[in-house]
């Protein structure tokens, strides 16, 4: 289930930011999405919003922490953490 969660929440991110900022990469598990700039507020809240759509979990602004979303295994962890 971890490898579905990850791709579904990998193919989240990359469809947002090609949408959000028109950039095009490919996330790998420990890139730094906040630190490398790759999420900015604006991202970070479609992202957000996709995750809670997706995996019909609620996140609050508390849970909104580098923790949480610096890399795409920090989010597959609160998103298995959340069902």
């Amino acid at each position: 289930m971890t490898n579905e969660v990850e791709k579904k929440i990998s193919e989240l991110l990359t469809k947002t930011l090609k949408e959000s900022s028109g950039l095009d990469i490919q996330i790998t598990s420990d890139m730094s999405l906040i630190d490398a700039g790759i999420l900015d507020s604006l991202s970070i809240v479609l992202v957000i919003k996709a995750i809670q759509s997706e995996f019909d979990i609620d996140i609050c602004a508390g849970d909104i922490t580098l923790d949480n979303f610096d890399n795409l295994t920090s989010i597959v962890a609160f998103v298995k953490s959340r069902q």
